[in-house]
């Protein structure tokens, strides 16, 4: 049994947190290639590690991720213009590129050129890689470490089904979960067969002892 101490050194996973740190040094998939092509705005709102961030898709085809809100007026970037190199702000024209520098501020370049404040703007980036369908996005410290190849999502002449599920739970209780085997022989076996018979209107059965017979 973990300590209240330790449960939420484990389960916090923002910057700076000893598990945010750890699980920084992975590439997780974030969004599909085809959710991405479907928005018109070629953007995806998601939120990773504690953090909200938005995918981009610019003109010349090259991924982008970087923090969601503007830093000048805090407006988002999931409404953002998408061009050839970057995305610009919708509120006032502010534009960074995919390593999260900001290349242009049409009023501040226009009033005061001379003091490029551009270029002590900037917004927190990250790297983004496509494999499988599936987009990719590292956090962590440089250099990232290789995407794995592995066999699922190399393969040629496959059929893959992405299929992405929004969790509303700590990516402790999901793992806790996922290895708890009791949980899978009453909630996916005598709990569903319960709702069935009771939606169906019949009248439930409540025979337990097969559980352990059919194993």
């Amino acid at each position: 049994m973990l300590t209240s101490e330790e449960n939420e050194r484990l389960s916090q996973v923002g910057p700076g947190t000893p598990g945010g740190e750890l699980l920084r040094r992975y590439w997780y998939p974030v969004c599909s290639v085809e959710d991405l092509a479907n928005n018109p705005l070629r953007t995806q709102q998601i939120r990773l590690l504690g953090e909200d961030l938005v995918v981009y898709r610019d003109r010349s085809n090259n991924l982008g991720v970087v923090d969601l809100f503007c830093p000048h007026r805090r407006a988002s970037l999931a409404y953002g213009i998408v061009e050839a190199d970057g995305i610009r702000c919708q509120y006032h024209g502010w534009k960074f590129d995919a390593e999260g520098k900001c290349t242009e501020q049409p009023f501040e370049d226009t009033v005061q050129p001379s003091g490029r404040l551009r270029d002590h703007c900037t917004v927190k980036a990250y790297q983004a890689q496509e494999l499988a369908g599936l987009i990719f996005v590292y956090m962590g410290p440089t250099p990232a470490p290789l995407l794995p190849r592995w066999g699922i999502l190399t393969w040629e002449e496959t059929v893959r089904d992405i299929a992405i599920t929004n969790l509303p739970c700590n990516w402790l209780q999901a793992q806790e979960n996922s290895l708890d085997s009791t949980h899978t022989e009453h909630l996916h076996d005598y709990a569903m067969n319960y709702f069935r018979q009771v939606f169906a209107g019949e009248e439930p059965t409540f025979d337990r002892t097969r559980w352990h017979t059919d194993i």
